[in-house]
């Protein structure tokens, strides 16, 4: 993996890549930078405010198999059910009702508006509802008077603080705070009022707390939430566990507070009735003329009114039960019911079975009013209360019958003791059913007044399972966001990044030869020269300036061309390329000059017989060449053209054959070869591509050496293989590469921005490269 990259990318070069492109990184560093401090300073901040509560661990497990295979899961359940509560729709809904968050105020500054709790103004206003979404600016006149504009309509009025006034048809009054503290220097802001639909908010506060767990063997739940006005954080986190704290106390009472209502409505009917009765045990002795009952009467009296106490008892027992089968019938608010021992009723059985199907029903509604309809715990604690339910009846049936045993009991004794009052004198009998039925009447009501100062007590004394352990405070704290270490550490990056990245893909999606190094990593061929870009405008050097950066690229390549001569009389080059517009054509012409300027007889053969160029550029027609002497009776001399470069010959193509690679490979060329190798020091022949016409290999037998241009930017890296192939298998002669359109400061000459000039792969002396004379050079070749 690491060898293919490398071939696709130099990374040491690529490293003085990026130096050369610094100006990429200042341009970046300066636009992520400006974005940062723009984040930083325009967005709005947000501060962190938390609090914590201790949850108390439920430790009721109800069978073996709960010890053995729950491994803690149900405690995991309950505080999760617990964090569902305590963000529930319900309890953040009471919540942002309970502070009047449905008025929202906002400082507005020189450079952004920001949410604030306290304000220079407060609004009274009874409901909201009618102005949801609805705002207005208030901006302070003096400490009576200000201004009030209606962002909606845009319209201003004067108004008096305190006075009521009607604002979208509802009524309200603005206070003017005077707690509020402000730089006297420039005075009080403009405050922003905005309404809101309290449901949405509380949708939205709800998404914005955070609860988590302090560890995983802890009942501790920390409540966080980011917040842009801290204080206003922490008054809402206070009250929200408030409330969910007292919604735990109030879900216990509810037992509680239906045994109290119960008995109240009993007490009512027993005062009348004690009422009733003393009047008229005060008729009856007035009226007979009795003070107290004889000895004997008031011994059967006290029997009779204990047992008759206790068959009322009984009958208050039966009477519970009655409701309370009625009660389950109808299924309704199950988690109210009155638990058996407010009456007096001591069935263990019956008191566990009911304390089970409340504590059911108060999971099952936490879930429900946590937004949790779906829940499957809810379809569990449906069951659970339908079995407990089935249990009750059955339990129910047994206690009564049990009951109903005592009832029969009692009113047999009670009927014994009511025949020995015979002996008794009537009007004394009268009496003693009288004050007896007071009696009853007495000890029923004190029983039930007993009962109901238990009921209360035990309100009274319910505590929720769970107790701030850390409450929310208002901290002089850094915001949390933006945090603007993090901003411009991130501006660095990406501004680093993003034109490395650049540089990095266009790097491997170019395909194109642009450095040595490329040349050198896909194409084992040596490279025997390197030529400037042209920005003369010139094709040919006899127009250009003796002292130019190109015209001493092409002295170079004639030097290299020398040390590698073979010691022959005449020497012939062939220039090839891949393609076509590689400046093949370019570099024949130009290095025919330079060896003719250097004394060399010199011939510049166009050999390219499909695609001729060379005749124009020597303004030249293309009548006569080489065509009329291989395929008609012209002789040399007469298709051989002198050029204006004193030494230099020029051979053009001619007319286009029928079939050009034939007339190459007739004896009449080999003959006129060896007949120019004796008449000129240099032959400089100018092919077809290598890669389109098989024509350059036909005349590679002829040649010396070959030359094979690469350009800059345009030659494709997937090009040289098929060279380097047919190198290898020997059959391209003595080759070597020319680099050709090198442009100024690319780096193609090898590590680094300098060249020099000898016999390696380079030139100049010293100069600046990229000499300019009207524009920049496109070989048509």
């Amino acid at each position: 993996m690491q060898n293919q990259l490398d071939d696709i990318i130099d990374f040491r070069q690529f490293f003085f890549k990026v130096v050369k492109n610094w100006f990429l990184f200042f341009i970046s560093l300066l636009v992520t930078m400006v974005i940062a401090f723009a984040y930083n300073r325009y967005t709005h901040e947000l501060f962190r405010v938390e609090t914590s509560i201790l949850i108390k661990e439920e430790n009721n497990i109800s069978s073996a198999s709960d010890l053995l295979y729950d491994k803690g899961q149900s405690n995991k359940r309950s505080l999760e059910n617990q964090e569902l509560l305590i963000k529930s729709f319900p309890n953040v809904f009471k919540t942002l009702e309970d502070l009047r968050f449905d008025i929202t105020y906002y400082i507005e500054g020189k450079i952004k508006v920001t949410e604030t709790y306290t304000s220079p103004i407060v609004v009274k206003c009874a409901n909201s509802k009618g102005l949801n979404s609805h705002s207005f600016k208030v901006q302070i006149i003096d400490r009576n008077r200000f201004y009030l504009i209606d962002i909606n309509s845009k319209k201003e009025y004067e108004r008096k603080f305190n006075d009521t006034f009607l604002f979208n048809d509802v009524e309200m009054s603005i206070e003017y705070n005077t707690n509020f503290k402000f730089d006297k220097e420039v005075g009080l802001p403009v405050t922003i009022v905005k309404f809101n639909d309290i449901r949405s908010l509380a949708q939205s506060y709800q998404s914005k707390i955070v609860i988590s767990q302090e560890d995983k063997k802890s009942t501790v739940m920390n409540i966080s939430m980011l917040t842009e006005d801290q204080l206003k954080g922490v008054v809402f986190l206070n009250k929200l566990t408030e409330n969910y704290i007292n919604s735990e106390i109030n879900e216990k009472n509810i037992a509680s507070i239906n045994t109290v209502r119960f008995i109240n409505n009993q007490l009512v009917e027993m005062s009348d009735s004690l009422a009733l009765i003393e009047q008229k045990i005060e008729e009856y002795k007035n009226s007979n003329k009795i003070t107290d009952l004889s000895l004997k009467a008031q011994s059967i009296y006290t029997n009779i009114v204990n047992l008759e106490t206790e068959l009322a008892k009984s009958k208050t027992i039966n009477s519970y039960y009655n409701y309370l089968s009625e009660y389950l019938n109808q299924g309704e608010n199950l988690e109210g019911v009155s638990v058996p021992a407010s009456f007096g009723v001591n069935d263990v059985s019956l008191n566990s079975l009911i304390s089970q199907l409340i504590e059911a029903q108060i999971k099952k509604n936490m879930l429900i009013s946590g937004g949790q309809i779906n829940n499957p715990a809810i379809s569990q604690y449906n069951r659970k209360s339908d079995q407990l339910i089935l249990n009750l009846q059955e339990a129910i049936k047994t206690s009564k019958s049990a009951n109903n045993l005592l009832l029969s009991d009692y009113t047999n004794r009670i009927d014994k003791m009511e025949k020995s009052l015979s002996d008794i004198p009537h009007i004394e009998r009268e009496l003693l059913n009288i004050e007896r039925l007071q009696s009853i009447s007495e000890n029923i009501y004190i029983f039930l007044l007993q009962k109901r100062a238990e009921a209360k007590i035990t309100s009274s004394s319910n505590i929720s399972d769970s107790r701030v352990l850390e409450p929310a405070m208002f901290t002089y704290k850094k915001p949390v966001s933006p945090d603007k270490r993090k901003s411009y550490v991130l501006a660095l990056l990406f501004g680093l990044l993003l034109p490395t990245l650049y540089l990095l893909i266009s790097e491997i999606l170019n395909d194109t030869i642009v450095l040595r190094s490329d040349l050198e990593r896909f194409c084992s061929i040596p490279i025997l020269a390197i030529i400037g870009k042209n920005y003369s405008g010139h094709n040919l050097l006899s127009e250009q300036s003796p002292k130019s950066s190109v015209f001493e690229g092409f002295r170079a390549l004639r030097s290299n061309l020398n040390f590698i001569n073979l010691n022959k009389k005449s020497m012939v080059y062939l220039v090839t390329s891949s393609i076509s517009g590689e400046g093949k054509t370019y570099i024949a012409e130009n290095l025919a000059i330079v060896y003719a300027k250097s004394g060399k007889r010199t011939l510049l053969i166009g050999a390219d017989l499909r695609r001729p160029k060379i005749y124009a550029d020597f303004g030249f027609d293309n009548t006569l060449g080489i065509s009329n002497h291989l395929l008609s009776d012209k002789s040399l001399s007469e298709v051989i053209l002198e050029s204006e470069i004193d030494g230099l010959d020029i051979l053009t193509s001619g007319p286009l054959p029928q079939n050009p690679a034939d007339a190459l490979l007739t004896d009449k060329f080999i003959k006129m070869m060896e007949y120019l190798k004796n008449q000129y020091d240099i032959i400089i022949l100018d092919t077809p591509p290598l890669g389109l016409v098989a024509d350059a290999l036909t005349l590679m037998k002829y040649s010396d050496v070959n030359l094979y241009v690469v350009r800059q930017n345009y030659t494709k890296k997937g090009l040289l293989t098929y060279v380097n192939e047919m190198q290898k298998k020997d059959r391209l002669g003595d080759l070597h590469l020319v680099f050709n359109d090198i442009k100024e400061g690319s780096g193609a000459y090898g590590y680094g921005e300098g060249y020099g000039y000898g016999y390696g792969y380079g030139y100049g002396y010293g100069n600046s490269y990229g000499y300019s004379q009207g524009g920049e050079y496109f070989e048509n070749d």
